[in-house]
C-alpha cells in the first residue's frame, strides 16, 4: 500500500492482480485479515486484474466502482505443425500398445482448502471408467513433495488404476506430457476451485493431449476440446475421433485467440490500462494528467507489530509514520497518538515538520512538548481536538493485553476522526502485525 501510495503521488496508475480466492469465504475467519486487505486495498488502486470471469463477478459483487479487467492465462508456445505431428506419434502408439498413459499434475495441496491431492482421489472413480478389456490404464502423478503425508499417501492407494508418484519438476512435466495421451484434471465445485484460470487444460492441449476434467465446469470455453465423462472418451478411443486431433487444430488455433493468445492478451491489457488513462485524464479539474504531489498523501498507522521494512520505506519515501499507543517507542515517528492520564482520550504528539502542514488554527494549539528519542514534538489534547475524546478507552489503564484488544478498535476510530481532522487530504494506511485485532482496518481505510 505504501509503494501504492508514492506511486499515485507521482501521478501513475495503480492496480492489484488477484489470482486465488482467499477473499469470498466470509464465515471463515482465517481469512479475515485477507478480506480487511482487500478493502484496504480497492481504497487505494485505480484497477485490479484477475484471471477469469468468476472472479471478477466475486470482486464486483464488492466492489462496483473498480474497473476490474480479465487477463486470461495465455500459452507459452502454441505450434500447430508440430501439435499435429505429436498427435499422429501418439495415436500411433495408444493403438499399438493399447495403454492409455494418464497425467495427473500440479499442487497437491494448499494450507487452507482441500484440493489438489484431494481432488485427484474423490474423482478417481472415472479413471476406472477407461480401464476395459483390452486395454490398461497407466496414471502418473506429478506433484509437491509437500503434499506426499502420510494421510494422502493412505488416500492415493485407493485410486483403481495403477499409478506411478513423482515430485514434480518444470522439467518433469514436460516430460510426462510428451508421453501421455490423457490428462486428467477434476475440479471440485468449492469457490477456491471455480475460479481457477484456464492454465492447466491450455498447457496439456497445447503438448496434444486429451483433457478428462469431470466435476465443476470450470474450462467451459475450451468445451469443444474438453471430456467431463468417461464415455464420450471411451468411444473417442475407440473410433479414433478425439476431439483434439489433426482436422481440429485451426479450431483450437480460434479459441486461443479468444482466450489464451498471448499477443491477444497483451493488447487487451494495453486498450484497458489506455481507457484508464484517458478516464482519469478527462476526470480531472483541467482534463490534463495529473501532477505529481509535492506532499506525500498517505501516511503509515504503525500498530503493536509493526512491520520494519515498511517504517523503513516510509521514512526513507517522506511518506508520514504514524505511533498508535501500543507501538513501541525505539523509533522516531511524525506523529504518535498516547492515551490522556485519566484514559478518556489520546494526546496527539506532532513533530515540528508536520506541524507546518497544518492549518494555522490547528498549529496554533499545538504546544511544546519536549523530544522523544530524536524528535521534538507538540502536543494536542482533547481539549484542543475534541474527536481526540476517546469514550470507553478506560479499561487501557490495566495494560493487559485483554484490555488492549477491548480498546483497539476505538483507538483507531479515535485516530482516523483526529487525522481526518488536522491533515483531510491525507489517507492511513495500517500496518498490524498482531493477531488479536480483527476489525480496525476497515474503519481506517480513508481518512479524507
Amino acid at each position: 500500500m505504501l509503494v501504492a501510495g508514492m506511486a499515485r503521488d507521482k501521478g501513475k496508475l495503480v492496480g492489484v492482480d488477484l489470482f486465488d480466492d482467499y477473499f469470498s469465504h466470509r464465515d471463515d475467519s482465517r481469512f479475515q485479515r485477507l478480506r480487511l486487505w482487500l478493502d484496504e486495498s480497492f481504497a487505494h488502486i485505480d484497477f485490479a486484474l484477475c484471471a477469469t470471469s468468476a472472479m471478477r463477478h466475486m470482486l464486483e459483487c464488492r466492489y462496483q466502482s473498480t474497473p476490474i479487467h480479465v487477463m486470461n492465462d495465455p500459452h507459452e508456445t502454441f505450434e500447430p505443425e508440430k501439435l499435429r505431428d505429436r498427435l499422429t506419434e501418439k495415436y500411433a502408439d495408444l493403438t499399438s500398445s493399447r495403454a492409455l498413459h494418464v497425467a495427473w499434475y500440479g499442487m497437491g495441496d494448499n494450507p487452507y482448502f482441500s484440493v489438489g491431492l484431494p481432488d485427484l482421489c474423490g474423482f478417481a472413480g472415472h479413471l476406472e471408467a477407461l480401464q476395459r478389456p483390452g486395454w490398461t490404464v497407466k496414471l502418473t502423478i506429478l506433484t509437491n513433495r509437500r503434499a506426499m503425508v502420510a494421510d494422502q499417501l493412505v488416500e492415493l492407494r485407493k485410486i483403481p488404476v495403477p499409478f506411478e508418484l513423482k515430485e514434480w519438476s518444470l522439467a518433469e512435466e514436460e516430460e510426462l506430457l510428451k508421453k501421455s495421451h490423457i490428462s486428467f484434471l477434476p475440479v471440485c465445485a468449492q469457490n477456491f476451485s471455480v475460479v481457477k484460470s484456464l492454465n492447466r487444460a491450455v498447457t496439456a492441449l497445447c503438448h496434444g493431449t486429451q483433457v478428462f476434467s469431470p466435476g465443476f465446469d470450470l474450462y467451459d470455453r475450451l468445451d469443444d476440446f474438453i471430456y467431463q465423462r468417461a464415455a464420450p472418451l471411451n468411444d473417442a478411443i475407440d473410433s479414433g475421433q478425439f476431439r483434439l486431433r489433426d482436422e481440429t487444430i485451426l479450431k483450437l488455433e480460434e479459441v486461443f485467440a479468444d482466450c489464451a493468445d498471448p499477443a491477444a492478451e497483451a493488447r487487451r491489457l494495453m486498450a484497458f490500462l489506455q481507457e484508464r488513462e484517458e478516464h482519469r485524464i478527462a476526470a480531472s479539474p483541467i482534463g490534463l494528467a495529473p501532477e505529481a504531489s509535492p506532499d506525500p498523501s498517505c501516511a503509515l498507522i504503525c500498530g503493536r507489530d509493526t512491520n520494519a521494512t515498511a517504517y523503513r520505506l516510509a521514512k526513507r519515501t517522506g511518506i508520514l509514520t504514524i505511533a498508535s499507543p501500543g507501538t513501541p517507542v525505539t523509533a522516531n515517528f511524525d506523529i504518535r497518538f498516547e492515551w490522556n492520564d485519566t484514559f478518556t482520550g489520546l494526546n496527539l504528539l506532532i513533530s515540528e515538520a508536520v506541524c507546518a502542514r497544518l492549518a494555522d488554527e490547528i498549529a496554533g494549539k499545538a504546544r511544546p512538548c519536549g523530544r522523544i528519542i530524536e524528535t521534538t514534538y507538540r502536543k494536542l489534547s482533547m481539549l484542543d481536538l475534541p474527536s481526540l475524546a476517546c469514550p470507553g478507552g478506560g479499561a487501557a489503564w490495566t495494560g493487559s493485553r485483554a484490555a488492549a484488544l477491548a480498546t483497539y478498535p476505538v483507538e483507531y476510530a479515535t485516530m482516523r476522526a483526529a487525522m481526518a481532522e488536522i491533515l483531510p487530504k491525507v489517507e492511513c494506511i495500517s500496518d498490524e502485525n498482531w493477531r488479536w485485532p480483527f476489525s480496525y482496518v476497515r474503519q481506517t481505510a480513508r481518512l479524507n
